[in-house]
């Protein structure tokens, strides 16, 4: 089992060549990039964690972590905990040369089952099953989906039927998307003023936006972020969350306009209940 490794596309690792997204994306600072590509010009045999990284830059350690973390919420870096017999055994950093087409990111960070489930009339015990059958997707499913659309925009025509319930069948069978978590993301997206004139047919799913990014992704994200849990911006200026692992233990630090707030510092603000409550959303984020 290989943990405290730089994971990266095998295609990059026995050179370094920056993956131009990166270096073209506006949205990301100079720090940031320069981090990404200095984790980049490291193969996959080098042992890594947050003291490697730390002891390379003249920056302190509030100043990296920041950068860490922007790079994981742009999507370029994946911290990813290694278990073994239920005890934390490291950290591995997954790196991404184009976080947009990254499929498995989305869906690998992503738990949609654990999000409330109040408001939908579907019966749970119907979706619990993976790989379900075309013929139950067609029968079972696949009625719950069109109620949610405009009449004049549901399948007419048996051709059309087919293809909405081909969509599904895509999704769960190579998506690996559970159709019980698609529905409640549809029904919130459906109800959004401007994705309401603007996703009219299920067939949208599948299909990319101008960046290349499947609108399955893309509404799974806008799903994600409308279920943060409420005393998520009880903190001033918090711009995200980190799971830091100290002394064996994973605790919650905050990411603000003014640098980073530790756990000691976050108690000061939130109860137990409260961090407990971000640090599980957190995980499945």
């Amino acid at each position: 089992m290989k943990y405290n490794v730089i994971i990266k596309p095998e295609r990059f690792d026995k050179f370094t060549i920056i993956p131009n997204y990166i270096l073209r994306d506006k949205g990301i600072s100079v720090g940031a990039t320069g981090l990404y590509a200095w984790l980049f010009s490291h193969d996959s045999k080098q042992k890594i964690n947050i003291e490697f990284i730390i002891g390379h830059f003249k920056e302190n350690k509030s100043a990296i972590r920041s950068k860490l973390n922007e790079l994981i919420d742009k999507g370029y870096l994946v911290r990813k905990r290694v278990y073994e017999n239920g005890k934390i055994k490291g950290i591995n950093y997954i790196l991404h040369d184009n976080p947009l087409k990254s499929e498995n990111l989305m869906t690998e960070n992503l738990e949609l089952e654990n999000q409330p489930q109040s408001n939908t009339n579907i019966n749970n015990n119907t979706y619990i099953e993976s790989n379900i059958s075309y013929k139950k997707i067609e029968t079972k499913i696949y009625p719950h989906f069109v109620e949610l659309f405009p009449t004049n925009f549901q399948p007419k025509s048996k051709n059309q039927k087919d293809k909405w319930i081909d969509c599904l069948d895509k999704i769960e069978r190579i998506e690996k998307i559970k159709l019980s978590d698609l529905y409640l993301v549809v029904k919130h997206i459906r109800r959004d003023s401007f994705w309401n004139e603007h996703f009219l047919t299920l067939l949208k799913l599948r299909n990319k936006d101008k960046n290349g990014i499947k609108y399955l992704y893309r509404f799974l994200q806008i799903y994600k972020s409308a279920n943060k849990p409420k005393s998520y911006y009880k903190i001033k200026g918090i711009k995200n969350y980190a799971i830091h692992v100290e002394n064996g233990k994973e605790v919650l630090v905050a990411v603000t306009q003014n640098g980073v707030l530790n756990n000691f510092n976050l108690k000061q603000v939130l109860t137990d209940y409260e961090i407990k409550e971000i640090l599980n959303w957190k995980k499945n984020a």
